[in-house]
């Protein structure tokens, strides 16, 4: 009996059923997350697209972009998906300050990572790449509230300012509407305490700009994975 088992016709449809059941688990898993992302949108009144993990609106009064994307492919990384989100910071920074943390596994191999400004906190120097620092940026990003909650998000795979814009990176889809407000709660708080932190500053072209509309650095828009 066990021979029977152990012949090729027995491995391919032992392959066929384990194939089977990985596509089932799958599917079962793509309909959880597509229903968490639609139940999160629906309670707090957000869109959310046909065809896309993408879910767009004001959260809490703030304009937001939450989307999939696909990373990685290059220098010998595996491709994944990460979950992107993008919080205006209406603003309360200049549009060409860039300040970028990226966690070293999830780096390019050999990415150059020049250094030619600083913050002048050792701490969140250590942590964080910083271009066009302005004069008013700096008292905002080194606001204790501020630094706190920048420190506090080193754990994600990205975190960047940018072109007005606070946008985070995780790897990994939620699945549930629980998992989808942790990962916005604290995000939305540094973008809450730098405008607090922010002097009054002319009013930002990306509060009626499309969150679309600048690119993630030298990678995919995110709402590429389909639902």
């Amino acid at each position: 009996m066990l021979s029977g088992v152990f012949s090729p016709l027995g491995i391919l449809a032992s392959l066929v059923v384990l194939g089977a059941l990985v596509l089932a688990t799958l599917f079962q898993l793509k309909r959880r997350q597509r229903a968490a992302w639609e139940a999160f949108a629906k309670a707090h009144g957000l869109s959310i697209a046909e065809r896309r993990m993408e879910v767009q609106g004001r959260y809490q009064g703030r304009p937001l972009l939450l989307a999939t994307g696909k990373r990685g492919g290059v220098g010998g990384k595996k491709r994944h998906t990460v979950t992107v989100l993008r919080l205006d910071l209406e603003g309360a920074l200049p549009a060409d300050l860039l300040l970028e943390h990226e966690r070293p596994e999830d780096k390019l191999p050999g990415a150059a990572t020049p250094r030619e400004e600083s913050l002048g906190d050792a701490e969140l120097d250590a942590a964080f790449q910083v271009e066009g620092l302005a004069p008013e940026a700096r008292p905002v990003l080194l606001d204790p509230n501020v630094r706190q909650r920048l420190l506090g998000l080193k754990g994600h795979r990205r975190v960047s300012l940018k072109g007005g814009w606070l946008q985070v990176e995780q790897r990994g889809v939620p699945a549930s509407a629980t998992a989808l407000e942790a990962l916005l709660r604290a995000p939305h708080d540094l973008a809450r305490a730098i405008t607090e932190a922010a002097p009054a500053l002319p009013a930002s072209n990306a509060l009626d700009a499309p969150p679309h509309a600048e690119s993630p650095l030298d990678e995919e828009l995110p709402g590429s994975e389909h639902a």
